[in-house]
C-alpha cells in the first residue's frame, strides 16, 4: 500500500489480435468514450467507482469474446505527484468538454441579443439558425456526460453546461414565440449566472 492517502485507480489492460484492425479500433473508441486515461499503449486508467467498474469489465469482456485478452487490476499510485498530473489530466479534458457547451450556448444567445438589440422590429434569427445551434449544443452535451466518469470532480462544471443548455432551450422556445420580455428575461439570467465562463485550465487540484 502506498504511504500517502492516495485514491483507488481501476487500471484496464489488454491485448487484441492485430488484424483485423478494426477490433482494435473498436477497443480504442470504446475507451475514448469512457474519457480514460492512457497510461501506456493497451493500459487505460480512471479513478474508480462502480460505474467506472461495470464499464471495464464489460469491456474486458467485449474484448475477449472479440479473440483479445484483457485484465482488470485495482491499483494506487506511489508517486503522489504522478497521480495528481494524471487526474489534472482527466479533469482538464472533461472540463473543456463542458466548457464547449457553454461557449456554444453564447453563440446561440449572441445571435438572439444581436438581433433584438439592432432589429427595430426585433426580428429574432431564423428557425433554421437557431435549431442547428441548439442541436450542437446538445450533441455536445451528450458527448460531454458519456465522457464523464469522474463523478463529484466534475459536478460543477457538468451543472454549469446542464443549466447553459436549459436557458438555451427555454430561449429557443420564446423567440419562436416572439415574446420579446421574456427573451430578455432569459438573456438577463444567462448573463447573471453563466457569463463570463471561467477559464477551464484554470479548474487545478487542491
Amino acid at each position: 500500500m502506498p504511504e500517502h492517502d492516495a485514491m483507488r485507480w481501476l487500471q484496464l489492460t489488454y491485448k487484441v489480435p492485430s488484424e483485423p484492425s478494426q477490433k482494435r479500433v473498436w477497443v480504442w473508441r470504446r475507451l475514448q468514450n469512457l474519457g480514460a486515461y492512457a497510461l501506456q499503449n493497451s493500459v487505460y486508467l480512471l479513478p474508480h467507482s462502480e460505474e467506472v467498474e461495470k464499464h471495464f469489465t464489460q469491456l474486458a469482456h467485449d474484448i475477449q469474446e472479440l479473440g483479445g485478452e484483457a485484465s482488470l487490476f485495482s491499483v494506487f499510485a506511489l508517486d503522489e505527484a504522478d497521480e495528481r498530473r494524471i487526474l489534472q489530466a482527466l479533469l482538464d479534458a472533461r472540463n473543456s468538454e463542458y466548457s464547449a457547451v457553454v461557449q456554444t450556448c453564447s453563440q446561440f444567445f449572441s445571435h438572439v441579443a444581436s438581433a433584438l438589440q439592432e432589429s427595430q422590429e426585433e426580428t429574432p434569427p431564423s428557425h433554421e439558425t437557431l435549431s442547428d445551434l441548439l442541436e450542437k449544443v446538445h450533441s455536445l452535451f451528450r458527448s460531454a456526460r458519456r465522457h464523464d466518469l469522474l463523478g463529484n470532480m466534475t459536478a460543477t462544471r457538468r451543472a454549469m453546461a446542464a443549466e447553459a443548455l436549459m436557458l438555451c432551450e427555454q430561449l429557443f422556445r420564446v423567440s419562436l414565440e416572439r415574446d420579446h420580455v421574456k427573451a430578455r428575461r432569459v438573456l438577463e439570467r444567462y448573463q447573471d449566472t453563466i457569463s463570463p465562463l471561467p477559464d477551464p485550465t484554470l479548474t487545478k487540484l487542491p
